[in-house]
């Protein structure tokens, strides 16, 4: 049978090819459209991944993880219930061409990998309660939400192509809402008679906003306004818009119980991906990994096989 690559000795077939580049494929919208410049790198990323879960596969083995048999047997009984019986599932391996003793081959080859990546990699990566807290400690600047302003608005609306005449009478109108609010009115009373955005049935208000976090207008219309201001006439491609600062809430740090849970959840992301990357190269560069037939194909770096599939 012709391989696709040896691994440590280990021939492997282009079964394990074929299965890899079909799990790729699905991902690929309208794949049978796929460019061959397309189709040669998931080729690539296939092999990728054939050359890597036999390394990890024989790592599993050696350091004495393979799978039991009970642990095979409750895998079989798993994917058996997501079938509607035990014969179903016995036809639809007899139809992929699939024998009992290969289909429990696999099952015990997969657990063995995984019993290899959790022992090599999910085990040693997990962050802590105590580094969460050191990381939050150290880290002051990232857990501080930014001064939100408590903003209320007044808009004339426009559709951005509406006609002259059409912009000019808003402009107008903005011009006039602004002078009664210079002279006193009810922001509330005049964003209920003349907004034309939803927010004019609860007196304009916008809620609370990150400074920073405004369309370049508004941040240079608020930029200077003390608590209780209104802005000048605001021209956007909306429309005309008057804003009031109604409160400002100063930056505040979030306290460690609030986000310990996600800190731990993302440093540990980050840590298992290092530590995987890491554990993956370690046995390439050991490996002896000859790609294809011709013996002279020799790989012995990662530079050689690329990436690991995600």
């Amino acid at each position: 049978m012709r391989e696709v690559a040896r691994v440590n000795g280990v021939s492997l077939g282009p079964d394990r090819l074929d299965a890899a580049l079909r799990a790729l494929l699905p991902l690929e919208s309208f794949h049978r459209n796929v460019s061959p410049d397309r189709m040669a790198a998931l080729r690539s990323k296939a092999l990728q991944s054939v050359v890597d879960d036999e390394l990890q596969y024989q790592e599993g083995v050696r350091l004495h993880l393979t799978a039991s048999d009970a642990e095979v047997d409750a895998t079989v009984a798993r994917v058996a219930r997501s079938y509607k019986s035990g014969k179903a599932l016995d036809e639809a391996r007899r139809r992929a061409g699939v024998s009992l003793a290969d289909f429990r081959s696999e099952i015990r080859r997969t657990l063995t990998i995984e019993h290899a990546r959790n022992h090599e990699v999910t085990d040693r990566c997990q962050v802590d309660a105590g580094q969460a807290a050191r990381f939050y400690a150290e880290n002051p600047g990232r857990f501080v939400v930014p001064e939100q302003l408590h903003l209320q608005v007044i808009t004339i609306g426009v559709d951005p192509s509406g006609s002259a005449s059409q912009w000019a009478a808003a402009k107008a109108t903005a011009t006039d809402v602004l002078r009664q609010l210079k002279a006193g009115a009810s922001f509330e009373r005049l964003a209920a008679s003349h907004s034309t955005d939803p927010s004019r049935n609860t007196g304009g208000d916008m809620g609370f906003v990150h400074r920073g976090s405004l369309t370049d207008e508004f941040e240079k219309a608020t930029s200077n306004l003390k608590t209780g201001e209104v802005s000048d006439v605001v021209h956007t491609l909306f429309g005309y818009h008057i804003v009031r600062l109604a409160g400002v809430t100063p930056p505040e740090r979030k306290a460690l119980a609030d986000v310990a849970s996600d800190i731990r959840k993302d440093l540990t992301t980050s840590r298992c991906a290092e530590t995987d990357r890491a554990w993956l190269a370690a046995l390439r560069a050991r490996a002896s990994i000859v790609i294809g037939a011709d013996p002279g194909t020799r790989v012995a770096t990662p530079a050689h096989v690329p990436g690991r599939m995600p």
